[in-house]
């Protein structure tokens, strides 16, 4: 189980999991469920591996101080495998 900073499980959010398996159009699904009037996404801002990764969509992530305080600091979230 990959645990977010947040800790939220990456293996049950879709845009991780449409990134890692490189599911375009998934990912094209979601930017257009998640855009609205006021906030449009592409395919490209639909793109995380995990905020313990180096890779960052600026658009989805680029402003969260929790990832960005975690990272600054090297906190990692232990966890047990979930049986």
């Amino acid at each position: 189980m990959d645990l977010a900073y947040c800790g939220l499980n990456c293996m049950e959010c879709p845009i991780y999991l449409a990134s890692i398996s490189k599911n375009t159009a998934e990912q094209i699904r979601l930017a257009n469920e998640y855009s609205t009037d006021t906030g449009r996404f592409s395919k490209e801002d639909i793109y995380c591996l995990g905020c313990h990764s180096d890779t960052v969509s600026q658009k989805m992530c680029g402003d969260c101080e929790i990832r960005r305080c975690s990272a600054k600091k090297s906190y990692a979230i232990k966890h047990k495998k979930v049986e």
